[in-house]
């Protein structure tokens, strides 16, 4: 299907192995951000994707957009502009240390951006699904405005729209983020979410044990105040030896679908949940049943957890085999 992600690509600047940002003397470039992963990821999975943004017109912003069309992410709905793009340092935590990420990204392109900049007519011209995270209309109130009028148009357009909600309080208050939402989410057909999202905008205290069951009734509550067709989540906690486990949970008008508890080794926790949502939407276009695609997209998180950077660039065959195969470990001789 054709998927629109509805973004702002970032350059991410990490510190290699290990490092404090405080003694680095090298940092790592590459091309992220929440929706980027997302088109990326749904590429690599066989989707046809596109992406829409404001970006700076500057050599960053051309090489973001070669990054995209490298993996064959069509770049025809980039507006280009005068503005910065935005940065974010990231410090790969190491057992008790947790992963820091900072971001710069006041001034930037979509910061400056007006609601009036995106044309939907143009925009979402033979678009069947609409992706974007929270992350976006947190970035200004005309990007909640853009945010908004897009999911309006896709519903005049039978467009089907989803989100992953990526809440983020250093962009925003809980109080401003939740009156936004009230305006979003009734225009949503799935919404997605993960355990930080969720006990954030709630400003919840929930003890490690009871996260799952926490997320779990969350997610009912919100299919009983709005017209959702699911919600699904992705929990997840890592001890001090740097042993993860992930699972994901799926409410729909249906049931619920839980997937089973995947524990890795980790080698870089970043943009797991990005990978979740890339996995939820690539199993909605592929109409598999529920308990399959809460299952893939759970180890599709898992499996980025083992590869440094964003990205995994894990293939659909690539993850259902890992499924298949209980994740048994294969030595080619």
């Amino acid at each position: 299907m054709n998927v629109l992600c509805f973004g702002e690509p970032l350059i991410r600047l990490a510190t290699s192995a290990h490092e404090r940002l405080e003694i680095a003397r090298d940092l790592e470039i590459s091309y992220a951000g929440a929706e980027t992963v997302v088109a990326i990821s749904l590429a690599l999975q066989g989707e046809s994707v596109s992406y829409a943004t404001k970006l700076a017109s500057n050599r960053l912003g051309t090489n973001a957009l070669m990054t995209l069309a490298r993996y064959g992410v069509d770049t025809s709905r980039v507006i280009r502009s005068n503005d910065r793009m935005g940065l974010f340092y990231t410090e790969r935590g190491r057992s008790i240390r947790s992963t820091i990420v900072t971001y710069d990204r006041s001034g930037t392109a979509m910061a400056n951006a007006s609601h009036e900049d995106f044309d939907w007519d143009r925009m979402l011209n033979g678009v069947e699904v609409f992706f974007f995270s929270g992350v976006i209309p947190a970035i200004s109130d005309e990007m909640t405005t853009a945010c908004l009028e897009g999911l309006r148009a896709c519903r005049g357009r039978g467009i089907r729209t989803v989100c992953d909600l990526n809440y983020r309080n250093t962009l925003w208050s809980r109080d401003k983020a939740q009156r936004a939402w009230g305006k979003l989410i009734p225009l949503l057909d799935v919404l997605i979410a993960s355990e930080d999202d969720i006990i954030s905008i709630d400003d919840a205290q929930v003890s490690g044990d009871d996260v799952f069951d926490y997320c779990l009734n969350w997610s009912r509550g919100l299919m009983l105040d709005y017209p959702l067709e699911s919600v699904c989540f992705l929990a997840r906690s890592m001890d001090r030896y740097d042993a993860a486990s992930f699972r994901g949970g799926l409410v729909n008008r249906e049931g619920t679908f839980n997937s089973k508890t995947e524990v890795v080794s980790v080698s870089d926790i970043s943009s797991c949940g990005s990978i979740f949502s890339a996995g939820i939407v690539h199993g909605e276009n592929s109409r598999w049943d529920p308990q399959f695609m809460i299952d893939y997209a759970t180890m599709a998180s898992a499996f980025k957890a083992t590869v440094a950077g964003d990205l995994s660039f894990a293939s659909e065959t690539e993850i259902a085999s890992l499924l298949a195969e209980s994740v048994r470990p294969y030595f080619r001789q």
